[in-house]
């Protein structure tokens, strides 16, 4: 029988094998390790640039539609001031005592009192 010598390089009952250096640790080389990681943070700077552009983006564009909502808010004012303005001058206009006359001669068939018709009391009668 021919007795087989240890070959170089294979593990042996009871020799152990130690890592060497860029050898696979846990399924990866320390190589690929760290290019990984490079990937990763490559891919989350990225990630990140995007997300500050969206955000430059997304404010850019509320900025924008502030703007117009004052702009339409600021034509509602000028509108209801208008009529605030408009309102008013009817309200005066109503109030005035020469179209009260005039209804209550025209409507209401009143007429200007004589002399006479009208009785003023004294203050001290009146409570």
């Amino acid at each position: 029988m021919a007795q087989t010598s240890p070959v170089i390089g294979v593990a042996g009952a009871g020799v152990r094998i130690a890592a060497r250096p860029g050898a696979r640790l846990g399924g990866r080389s320390r190589r690929s390790w760290w290019e990984w990681l490079d990937s990763v943070s490559i891919v989350g700077l990225c990630l990140l640039f995007l997300a500050g552009a969206l955000f430059y983006v997304w404010q850019h564009v509320y900025v924008v539609r502030q703007g117009y909502e004052l702009e339409r808010l600021r034509g509602t004012h000028a509108k209801l001031v208008q009529e605030n303005k408009t309102l008013r001058l009817e309200a005066g206009q109503l109030r005035s005592l020469r179209r009260v006359e005039e209804i209550a001669r025209i409507r209401l068939g009143m007429l200007t009192p004589k002399p006479g018709q009208v009785v003023l009391l004294p203050e001290s009668t009146i409570q």
